[in-house]
């Protein structure tokens, strides 16, 4: 019984080890997110806080040093916008929700330094 639980805690320790993140400064706020950091693995997402029915428009800038850094907008009816960031890039996007569905930006990352500055307002 004590291997079993040795065992369960050393793969959810291994699991875990490919999700972590060093110096990470930054918060989430209605219609703005933002963070830097110095070593960001694995994935975190964030919510677009509006109403379920409301369109918005989704501005980004980000800067990576180094690593890789990946950006998706989604809801549940599939991904809106995707993009791999590199160096310092910066853009916007109209998202027509005409279903009323929820939306969620994610950031996935490869051992990325840098920061990252999301705001969104409604349309």
């Amino acid at each position: 019984m004590i291997i079993l639980k040795i065992s369960i805690l050393c793969g959810v320790l291994l699991l875990n080890a490919q999700n972590y993140t060093k110096n990470w400064e930054g918060s989430d706020l209605p219609g703005h997110s933002f963070a830097k950091f110095e070593d960001f693995n694995g994935k975190q997402d964030f919510k677009v806080k509006l109403d379920k029915n409301e369109s918005f428009v989704f501005n980004y800038t980000a800067n990576v040093k180094k690593g890789e850094l990946h950006l998706e907008v989604k809801s549940p009816g599939g991904t809106v916008f995707t993009k791999n960031i590199t160096g310092t890039d910066s853009g916007e996007l109209k998202v027509l929700n005409l279903k009323g569905e929820q939306y969620k930006f994610i950031f996935r990352a490869k051992h990325a330094e840098g920061n990252f500055d999301i705001k969104y307002k409604k349309i």
